[in-house]
């Protein structure tokens, strides 16, 4: 029987006795394979017309999986082409494929095989002052955030934050005219909850306090203006990979100090949890761990670091997959991302987070239904953020590929929870006018009687004026306490009580 009649029973056979098909299926692909080596050796050419025509039927009738078809494509007659990326800078350029090495023509990044990791440090550079091998210098938490005062191109002084989780270092667009920096071509990024516009800069330098200078030609302007809302002051860039992955960065939450080390001269001591890590997207470091939901199995988790989230985030492929919002309860949690793009997120408790030789108790989770932007990649589980990097003394040694975690004195301490049911949103020109966005059902907030749109102007006599949004959350989560509420709403003012009581 030839090949080609064995193919026609074969197709007959699939409608009639699909119990067949495995063994049916073997013996064709058995037979194509040893015609096309035995023309291959005879002629040492490409596939005859026959042969092709046959391969198009078998996979047309579904008979070949991908694998198989890639399989004897490599182990037969085919050379795979190598594909090329560009090494990801947030630009639409992300995106592309190409045939060939070299430097990609939208953001002049080197060009990575497709799957390969990058260079372990960033395009950027550091100098340190002469006969120094590092700098220290303190910062500022908010709302679990890094944030300290730097100089750029020699202007200053400004508000930059430390993000781990951001490939390039970035500046406010807000300010850029005003920093006479020059801005390129404009794409489009992802951030949490949504795509943004942002704008290359050729070249960024940064004086940081303690004289070190790191410098980078990947910059980029995105505007920052939402997220200055969350801390009440201007925000005015971020340091990123780009300069911070030549570096060790030492960071200890409980003393609020910053220690950037040269590499080359850094050597550990202590006693802390070392762990090591591969980079997602070629830059953001990715560690191994296990977390527990109330009495389900551990589940492993891939967690990626980032400093520059207040919080820490299961991403939407994770949550849909082990159906979290159904096994979990839950609080509403909307959220706002880089580019000032609204995240639909949703608060939850876990049982445990398990990270190397560390297990933490009880940690609040927000659990993403993205459908675009970072949080709905599947290459990651958990986005670990400042709720739970600020329990430990963190060490992120980029050439090492290593990650150190040194517990402090906020290790045991339990994760707070909101306990009103009030959803805010900072407006006005200093970021001070609270507006309730949303409520949560059944909570202290709906009992007495607040609205969406109601204005809190005062909270226990105390003006709203004098706190930020995070710090003013911070308030309503002290469960077992009674606050008093100034209101405004439309043209009327009054006053209400919530007992507040944790809701997760």
């Amino acid at each position: 029987m030839s090949a080609m009649t064995n193919f026609r029973h074969f197709r007959s056979l699939s409608f009639r006795q699909s119990k067949n098909v495995p063994k049916c299926r073997d013996l064709v692909i058995a037979i194509f394979v040893r015609r096309l080596y035995s023309y291959q050796m005879k002629k040492s050419a490409n596939l005859g017309r026959r042969s092709f025509v046959m391969l198009g039927s078998l996979i047309t009738a579904g008979i070949f999986a991908p694998r198989e078809l890639r399989a004897i494509a490599k182990g037969a007659l085919f050379t795979e082409n190598k594909i090329y990326v560009c090494t990801p800078c947030g630009l639409d350029c992300d995106k592309l494929e190409f045939d060939k090495p070299g430097t990609c023509p939208v953001c002049a990044m080197p060009l990575i095989e497709k799957g390969a990791t990058a260079a372990v440090s960033g395009p950027g550079s550091a100098r340190f002052p002469e006969g120094k091998t590092s700098v220290q210098f303190p910062f500022e938490l908010l709302a679990n955030g890094i944030f300290f005062q730097i100089q750029v191109n020699n202007k200053g002084p400004l508000t930059f934050a430390l993000d781990t989780g951001s490939f390039n270092s970035i500046v406010a667009s807000e300010i850029v005219d005003q920093l006479g920096i020059q801005t390129g071509a404009t794409s489009k990024g992802l951030g949490s909850g949504t795509s943004f516009t942002t704008s290359q800069i050729s070249s960024l330098d940064f004086l940081l306090p303690g004289d070190l200078t790191l410098s980078t030609k990947r910059g980029a302007a995105i505007s920052l203006g939402n997220l200055s809302a969350l801390i009440a002051r201007r925000f005015d860039g971020i340091l990123g990979f780009d300069v911070l992955g030549q570096l060790v960065v030492q960071i200890d939450y409980q003393r609020r100090m910053i220690t950037l080390h040269d590499p080359a001269h850094f050597e550990y001591k202590g006693v802390g949890t070392v762990m090591p890590f591969t980079f997602w997207s070629n830059y953001d470091p990715q560690i191994e761990g296990e977390i527990l939901i109330a009495d389900q199995s551990p589940m492993p988790v891939k967690i990626a670091l980032d400093t520059g989230a207040g919080g820490t985030t299961l991403t939407t492929p994770f949550v849909t997959a082990h159906r979290l919002t159904e096994s979990m309860k839950t609080l509403q949690s909307p959220d706002v991302g880089a580019g000032g793009g609204e995240s639909v997120k949703w608060e939850g408790r876990g049982h445990q987070l398990r990270i190397g030789s560390l297990v933490i108790d009880r940690p609040l989770f927000a659990l993403s239904t993205d459908t675009v932007g970072s949080l709905a990649h599947a290459e990651f589980d958990l986005n670990l953020g400042g709720n739970i990097l600020r329990r430990f003394t963190t060490i992120i040694d980029y050439p090492g590929k290593r990650l150190i975690l040194e517990p402090n004195s906020d290790f045991h301490k339990p994760f707070a929870s909101d306990a009103s049911g009030l959803v805010l949103k900072a407006e006005g020109p200093e970021h001070k006018t609270f507006i309730v966005r949303a409520l949560v059902p059944n909570s202290p907030a709906t009992e007495a009687g607040v609205q969406v749109g109601d204005i809190i102007t005062a909270i226990d006599g105390s003006s709203s004026g004098k706190y930020a949004l995070w710090e003013f959350e911070e308030e309503l989560k002290k469960s077992g306490r009674v606050v008093e509420l100034k209101l405004r709403r439309g043209q009327t003012s009054f006053k209400r009580k919530l007992k507040l009581q944790s809701l997760l």
